[in-house]
């Protein structure tokens, strides 16, 4: 069974293929890396040097493959792994077997932090907490729908919840203006939605108010 090449690249969408002899190699590159992230779809470039893309054939077990226009589009299963099957004119050329894994979970900041200390200006310039991934180079949004805002004032404990969106309210403005220096802010019970759908509990960010 002649085998497949995978290509990795950091460049996101570049595509790099070589063979030694036109047809002997099929040759198939995660657009992205030598992963597919369960959830979403996976752009995956299939080429088989020497061949027409029209003749050729991906199948997926373990996963659901749709073709596109230049790239085919993986969405795996439930499973660890997906094996891809590459065919061309109905005749099976290769197959490969890829890893499977789940979206990482994001990091909540605010004003790109989650403890430490923080200016009560930038604070209050501050419009609302955002979910990232770090090291990820995949550009994929998790939505912020809901969180608490808690902190002290005159020896009293406030918290103000919200379950619209990732925007501070302007209860929440008002009471990080009257924050007295050396006082906490924070953020908890974060909830996001991340692009599978699913709903991920977030970290909580701690910051203490400084001039």
């Amino acid at each position: 069974m002649k085998s497949i090449t995978i290509v990795l690249v950091l460049s996101v969408f570049c595509i790099a293929a070589a063979a030694q002899k036109a047809g002997d190699e099929a040759v198939v590159s995660a657009v992205y890396m030598n992963v597919l992230y369960r959830g979403v779809s996976n752009p995956v470039a299939v080429a088989v040097p020497g061949v027409k893309s029209e003749r050729i054939t991906l199948t997926v077990s373990g996963g659901s493959v749709t073709k596109g226009e230049s790239i085919w589009e993986v969405r795996p299963g439930e499973g660890p792994e997906c094996t891809f099957t590459v065919s061309v004119d109905g005749k099976k050329i290769s197959e490969k077997v890829f890893r499977v894994k789940g979206i990482p979970s994001p990091l909540a900041v605010f004003a790109g932090k989650y403890e430490g200390s923080i200016s009560k200006e930038t604070a209050m310039n501050t419009e609302s907490i955002e979910a990232v991934l770090i090291d990820f180079l995949w550009d994929l949004k998790f939505t912020i729908d809901g969180f608490v805002f808690a902190t002290s004032k005159d020896g009293m404990d406030y918290e103000i919840k919200t379950d619209k969106g990732n925007k501070l309210t302007d209860e929440m403005k008002s009471m990080i203006a009257s924050t007295q220096d050396g006082k906490y802010i924070v953020f908890k019970n974060i909830n996001a939605i991340s692009p599978d759908g699913k709903n991920r509990q977030m970290n909580d960010i701690v910051l203490q108010i400084i001039r």
